[in-house]
């Protein structure tokens, strides 16, 4: 019964889903990770550091854009499946907020950036990282993931990617082009948006007859709470590293935060394909499949967090030296202290912004993320002085762990939460004996890396078939009988 839920409904199966959303997420992957090693060789640590340092306070500004739009706006159309003029009204009623939300907050950036005399040296490189507030306007993403169209999201991206890499290629040649990247980051993010807004009038119509926004505001702002304090505390360590260390310390760390968030990107993109699916169930009172569902996410999140993040670490030398340079040989403790926070910011995704959001219970994911902001703030006032990127590192993990702690000690009050633990820590132990063994061949870097990352997959997922992983069996049984059916047909 648990595998079958994965499997229904042809159009929408979260099986389906989940291929579409993994591999948008690989091409968040494959793309973001050969223009930052481009870009890391050819801007050099200090320039990666301003254009990381201008990103990062222009996303203080997006906190007060999406104000909790992108998680509730995915529930919200969940909920109306079937049901077109509902999803027309909520659509509208989303996008008018989101309209003067942005606009607003754009002018507030602007005039900062204009009046405050610390931005005049890179006015110009503030100015163009501030069009992401004013291209927010068209931001309708969370409809489409309402809707579950990931296959057109997936193509959309590749589409977008390939465009903006050729871009980077070609105009991007030595460290002065900094300005340059900052405008192909702009002309990405605007690609994608203008494709939604052609794509859009296959499934709304124009209509702002008797629309609604009170309702809507009350959870919007709800979830405006956990989205400032988790923005706050994930971007307070570049903000204090830009101010105490300067832009070179801002460019080891942001060449960590990279690769940490590719990885953690990838994981989180299987369970989020859960969170249409749990707030359709839950709505409509199907409380059985939604406990399934909860329970399937958790263990696959827990089957690929605990290896990915153990493998980081053993490979982080490797990986920086290999694709970034000696140059960035800085970046390699951090990445490995920052590889914790794959897990716990994986399920902190799935409990705090999909299971307690479903269930109505965001003051619970704001109570955690208010929290974690403040430990977060004192740890980097302490760490970054003495230990500057390290210490932004170890607090950011500390911070991530003490949120998810949180939310999950108080999810168990309102359904049952099981983490199974000891089969995936038994084959993460196993593929690290592995992977170590193959760091004391003599071989080169690049075939070190390949075979630590291949060889330490396939003795993960063979422990994890002999320990007798439920979802794993049921997986490749499934597998079997396809091929069998294949054969018999031939």
């Amino acid at each position: 019964m648990c595998i079958k839920v994965l499997f229904m409904n042809s159009k929408n199966s979260l099986i389906k889903n989940s291929i579409y959303n993994v591999l948008y997420r690989c091409l968040g992957i494959v793309f973001p990770l050969i223009s930052s090693i481009y870009v890391a060789r050819i801007l050099t640590p200090s320039y990666v550091g301003k254009v990381s340092a201008a990103q990062n306070f222009v996303s203080y500004f997006t906190i007060f854009t999406s104000m909790g739009i992108p998680t509730y706006g995915v529930k919200l159309i969940a909920q109306f499946t079937g049901k077109k003029e509902c999803t027309n009204s909520a659509f509208w009623e989303l996008w008018i907020i989101n309209f003067f939300l942005s606009g607003i907050t754009g002018i507030m950036y602007y005039l900062t950036v204009a009046l405050m005399p610390f931005f005049y040296e890179e006015r110009t490189l503030y100015a163009v990282s501030g069009l992401v507030l004013v291209i927010n306007i068209i931001n309708i993403d969370w409809f489409f993931q309402g809707i579950q169209e990931y296959k057109y999201i997936a193509i959309r991206s590749l589409i977008i990617k390939i465009i903006s890499l050729i871009l980077l290629f070609s105009f991007v040649h030595d460290k002065n082009d900094y300005l340059i990247y900052a405008i192909i980051n702009i002309i990405a993010l605007t690609g994608n948006y203008l494709f939604n807004i052609f794509t859009i009038r296959k499934y709304i119509k124009v209509s702002i007859k008797r629309l609604q926004f009170k309702e809507h505001l009350v959870h919007i702002f709800s979830l405006f709470g956990a989205s400032l304090a988790a923005e706050i505390y994930t971007l307070t360590d570049t903000t204090m590293l830009n101010i105490m260390s300067g832009s070179k310390i801002v460019g080891y760390y942001s060449i960590s935060m990279n690769v940490v968030r590719i990885l953690r990107g990838l994981v989180v993109a299987i369970a989020a394909v859960f969170l249409p699916q749990l707030s359709y169930y839950y709505h409509n009172k199907k409380n059985d499949m939604f406990c399934i569902l909860v329970d399937k996410g958790l263990h696959v999140l827990v089957l690929l967090t605990i290896p990915v993040a153990i493998g980081l670490m053993l490979v982080a030398d490797d990986l920086i030296l290999l694709f970034f340079g000696k140059e960035y040989i800085g970046s390699i403790l951090s990445t490995q202290i920052l590889a914790i926070s794959v897990m716990s910011v994986a399920l902190s995704n799935f409990i705090g912004l999909q299971i307690l959001v479903t269930l109505g219970k965001e003051k619970i994911t704001t109570f955690s993320t208010i929290i974690g902001a403040g430990v977060n703030i004192v740890l980097n006032i302490c760490l970054i002085v003495r230990y500057q990127h390290i210490g932004a590192a170890i607090a950011s993990a500390i911070t991530e762990m003490t949120v998810t702690l949180f939310q999950y000690i108080f999810c168990r009050k309102y359904i049952e939460i099981k983490m199974r633990l000891i089969g995936p820590v038994i084959a993460s132990l196993i593929m690290s004996i592995v992977v170590l063994l193959i760091k004391f061949l003599g071989i080169p870097i690049f075939l070190r890396l390949f075979l630590e990352c291949f060889l330490g997959c396939i003795t993960y997922f063979i422990i994890i078939y002999i320990l007798k992983d439920e979802m794993i069996v049921d997986i490749i049984t499934r597998v079997k009988e396809y091929m069998n059916r294949m054969k018999k047909l031939k």
